[in-house]
């Protein structure tokens, strides 16, 4: 027989029914194709094959912690969760599948939306199959007895625990942007989190816009706990890259520790709906690109077997899809009326499969006042942008507009929470990212004389594949 794991609610505080199975941690490895993996820390990868211990539901709500019972997802889905209708269907929402048993609709089944269509529509999910493995499938593509029922959800809070106990749940949270919620799921640009910090030499404890090469920078980050106890043995990584729009797992490097500033970080405790600053690692940038990306995990260990974690790690390395991950692709420059940049970028095959892929690059520039009080001026005058990609080797200027259909462009920046409005845009379609090589995209940014000082232009560079955006770089201009 199961354990029964209690002290789990929904949000309205309604008791969930949680077991446990035996010979839980047991997992056999599927051949198929569709099955998903888990990659380490250290790059190694673990097939999430068969295994008990967590079930569909377990898997949606729980991340492979625990087996969860019909009763407890429909609460759930009730009182955590609000319903989206098709045609507005976002990464990270809920796929509810119901089947007719005896004359009554009975939930059967339910998953995560792995990729959309951009148009509001699923095309891939990712859910674990009763005590088979877990897999990314098309909508279409489960067990007959899951039913063909669907409807979608969009999760709105984290559960629930006993608020006298600790280390039974957490939700650690980074920012993946400015308008991140906390949710699970894309919120972009994804790439620009304001939770992860720099203080250049000499150091006064306040955050600076850049790192600076060859000199010793402070960095460290604001990590939530978005549940009601209070969370233990927290450990934050940090990581750099080289500058670029799409970073596989194996681009990032992790910031050497130095002696009483280690990396990882930790460990750290952190209460219930609370958020800490971290402690700060120390991190000394030799290489030469105009800017470096930077990436903070927050965990509290790096087993997916392991159903006694309150905070798994769900996808390493996946920003959009964990909220523990955060990201920092954001190279900002103060520049005067008339006065010219360069800035160069990696784009490219972010996959390990070894294939070429088919993609697209996206630039939108927007502006945002320097004074938003004032408003926006009668006129906007854009700064110029020209891109030149090796790939094709021919330079090309943003085309003013703020039409994104004409851009089609995948996404709209934190849908223009920063008061951005869109004044230009540039798609380069049908690109051939081919494996193991990244591509340097040039940039040349150029602004006007009559540009009003103060004002601010966010240059958002998206890479897409096969419809999924992979990565994203932007360029902040600051007229001064």
């Amino acid at each position: 027989m199961p354990a029964i794991i209690t002290g789990f609610f929904s949000a309205a505080g309604s008791p969930l029914e949680i077991w446990q199975y035996e010979n839980a941690d047991v997992v056999t490895p599927d051949p198929d194709p569709k099955t998903c993996s888990y990659t380490h820390f250290n790059l190694s990868s673990e097939n999430l094959g068969h295994t008990s211990r967590y079930n569909c539901w377990g898997f949606t709500f729980l991340p492979r912690r625990y087996w969860v019972r019909r009763s407890a997802v429909d609460t759930l889905l009730q009182d955590n969760c609000d319903p989206v209708p098709d045609g507005m269907v976002e990464v990270g929402d809920v796929i509810r599948y119901q089947d007719l048993v005896e004359g009554q609709l009975l939930t059967q089944h339910t998953g995560r939306v792995w990729q959309t269509d951009g148009a509001g529509h699923a095309i891939w999910i990712r859910s674990k199959w009763g005590g088979s493995g877990e897999y990314i499938h098309v909508p279409s593509n489960v067990p007959s007895i899951y039913g063909t029922n669907l409807a979608y959800f969009r999760q709105k809070a984290p559960l629930k625990g006993d608020p006298a106990e600790t280390n039974k749940i957490a939700d650690l949270w980074i920012k993946d942007s400015p308008g991140d919620n906390g949710q699970q799921g894309m919120r972009a640009p994804w790439w620009t989190s304001p939770d992860i910090l720099v203080d250049i030499p000499p150091y006064d404890g306040a955050p600076d816009i850049n790192p600076v090469f060859d000199h010793q920078n402070r960095i460290w980050a604001v990590v939530r706990n978005r549940t009601n106890q209070q969370v233990d043995n927290v450990y934050v990584r940090f990581y750099w890259a080289d500058p670029a729009a799409g970073l596989p797992p194996a681009s990032w490097n992790l910031i050497p520790g130095t002696p009483g500033h280690p990396n990882p970080l930790g460990p750290l405790t952190i209460g219930a709906n609370a958020d800490i600053e971290t402690d700060y690692v120390e991190w000394t940038p030799t290489a030469s690109p105009a800017h470096q990306c930077l990436l903070a995990i927050a965990y509290i260990n790096d087993d997916p077997r392991d159903s006694n974690n309150p905070d798994p790690l769900v996808y390493p390395f996946e920003i959009p899809w964990d909220n523990n991950i955060a990201q920092r692709n954001v190279h900002v420059e103060e520049m005067e009326n008339g006065a010219n940049k360069d800035v160069s970028i990696n784009v490219g095959n972010p996959f390990p499969q070894g294939e070429a892929v088919k993609g697209s690059l996206t630039a939108i520039l927007t502006y945002s006042p320097g004074f938003p009080l004032l408003g926006y001026p009668k006129k906007i005058i854009p700064v110029k942008v020209s891109l030149n990609l090796r790939l094709k080797d021919t330079w090309v200027t943003l085309k003013p507009g703020d039409d994104m259909r004409r851009f089609k462009s995948p996404f709209l920046p934190d849908k223009l929470g920063l008061r951005e409005r869109i004044i230009a845009g540039l798609t380069l379609p049908r690109l051939t990212f081919p494996p193991g090589k990244p591509h340097r995209l040039d940039i040349k940014i150029s602004v006007p004389k009559g540009a009003v000082k103060g004002s601010v232009y966010y240059l958002h560079i998206t890479q897409t594949i096969s419809g999924m955006v992979t990565g994203g770089y932007t360029v902040v201009v600051k007229v001064i």
